[in-house]
């Protein structure tokens, strides 16, 4: 999240309403792709990203000055996530580490040559070594841009753990294929 991002977080925590707007519609989006990466239940990560919108403007007064607010909210959205699968699930105990992580192949290029099939094979090669915190952590690292102190807050592990978790990960990426040919497809 950029500077001007924790500006708007810290303008709607003292009552801008057009703050709030503005941290709904910079959010949103990546709020809901990393929603989606624990579900394919498109309606309940809506449902949890306008759950999570509620408490914050409820609660704006309560909420403490934060550097990265999207990390903030990433927190939030996992914490309701979790809640609504156990509730789905007829409160069925779901430890947070063994929430599936579903990551997609994404190629930008319209041409469906044999040379982007095996990209496609190697990727699919990588995906299964990976543990599920395994690719959470990789996208919240390269997509989702944290730092190695907020995925271990995120992740409810110790800052060493989790750079230990990303390097065990990028070694077994560069074992299969390029880490930047990895990063660049992963979604």
């Amino acid at each position: 999240m950029s500077e001007n991002e924790t500006v708007i977080w810290n303008q709607f925590r003292n009552g801008d309403k057009e703050a709030f707007s503005t941290l709904f519609k910079s959010t949103s989006d990546r709020l809901y792709r990393y929603g989606m990466k624990f579900t394919d239940d498109d309606e309940l990560v809506k449902d949890c990203i306008q759950d999570l919108f509620l408490k914050l403007y409820r609660h704006r007064t309560e909420l403490p000055e934060i550097e990265h607010a999207l990390f903030y909210l990433f927190k939030m959205l996992k914490n309701i996530l979790i809640d609504a699968l156990r509730h789905r699930e007829r409160f069925v105990y779901l430890p947070p580490q063994e929430l599936p992580f579903h990551v997609e192949f994404v190629l930008e290029r319209d041409d469906d040559t044999e040379a982007d099939e095996e990209i496609r094979e190697r990727f699919e090669q990588v995906i299964a070594l990976l543990s599920e915190r395994q690719k959470e952590a990789i996208y919240l690292r390269y997509q989702a841009e944290m730092s190695y102190e907020e995925i271990s807050q995120l992740l409810g592990i110790n800052y060493q753990s989790a750079r230990n978790l990303i390097h065990r990960a990028i070694e077994k990426i560069r074992s299969t294929m390029d880490l930047n040919t990895f990063l660049s497809l992963l979604y």
